[in-house]
């Protein structure tokens, strides 16, 4: 079964669903950077919530309006990514403001995490029940077979490979303390795991999926990595982080391979799932001193 549009139809909506992404790109850098532009240090109040509105509204306009049919997924990909990741980064502080003291911060992250991949999963469906059938991104969440396995345990042990093999100081290894990793990994590996399948659902689910609808496979690929590493940029790489943003793109690249190659989204997942828990426990505190 052909899972592409006809080439006459692909070589037609390619740069339609070219311009959304960037279009979209645009707008929500724009959102991001000029505030700060006018001595706004932070943006936004939180400045997540505005990137989160531009996107919601493109995606409003291509649900409402027939014309844009043929890039609503890839507008509804992109709220799906500011929207959860809203959720995600004011999801600690709501659950305190309901529950006082209840829940310390690393199970309100674990929750937070939990809302974020469920409104993913919601606009997931949302994208594939309203787009035109030859445009539903191909989420690739129902297939795992033997090549898939392959794929998710070699793509782990190079990753931890490559991991244990570079100086501990720059992957800001050295200082974290063992009683910390064994207080915080039980819920921070779930919500690991959880923001893993989430962000894969989002890019190379939604993103990369739609874009293989209509694009090359290698210019799928690297439109949805490129999206991906500028997110990296808007909302979490940033300070002594930003050296991670090329590796993020390549990341991305590989993981979008990935994909593709196997027909299944779950190598993908895993892989990430560990990256983020190395990141989460080994990279981060190391750089921030915490």
């Amino acid at each position: 079964m052909n899972q592409t549009a006809p080439a006459t139809l692909r070589s037609r909506l390619w740069w339609p669903s070219a311009a959304a992404l960037t279009i979209a790109a645009a707008a929500l850098g724009a959102t991001l950077l000029l505030p700060r532009l006018f001595s706004d240090p932070v943006g936004v109040d939180p400045y997540v919530l505005r990137l989160t509105g531009v996107a919601i509204a493109l995606a409003f306009v291509a649900l409402v309006w027939s014309r844009f049919a043929t890039v609503r997924p890839i507008l509804l990909a992109v709220a799906a990514m500011t929207a959860a990741f809203s959720v995600f980064a004011g999801g600690p502080q709501w659950i305190e403001n309901i529950s006082g003291s209840r829940f310390d911060f690393n199970t309100q992250v674990l929750f937070a995490s939990a809302a974020e991949a469920l409104l993913t999963a919601v606009v997931a469906v949302l994208a594939v029940r309203t787009s035109p059938s030859t445009l539903r991104p191909l989420l690739r969440l129902r297939r795992f077979g033997p090549t898939a396995l392959i794929a998710t345990i070699v793509g782990v042990a190079v990753f931890v490979a490559v991991v244990m093999l570079l100086p501990a100081t720059l992957l800001g290894r050295e200082g974290i303390a063992p009683v910390a990793l064994a207080r915080d990994l039980p819920l921070q590996g779930p919500a690991s795991v959880l923001q893993s399948f989430a962000q894969e659902l989002q890019f190379r689910g939604l993103i990369l999926g739609a874009l293989d609808r209509v694009a090359p496979p290698w210019a799928a690929n690297l439109g949805q990595a490129a999206f991906f590493g500028l997110a990296h940029i808007a909302v979490v790489y940033q300070g002594p982080g930003a050296a991670f943003v090329p590796v993020t793109i390549v990341l991305g690249f590989v993981l979008g391979w990935v994909t593709q190659r196997t027909g299944s989204l779950w190598p993908a997942i895993v892989i990430h799932a560990v990256a983020d828990i190395a990141v989460t426990v080994g990279v981060i505190p190391g750089l921030y001193g915490y």
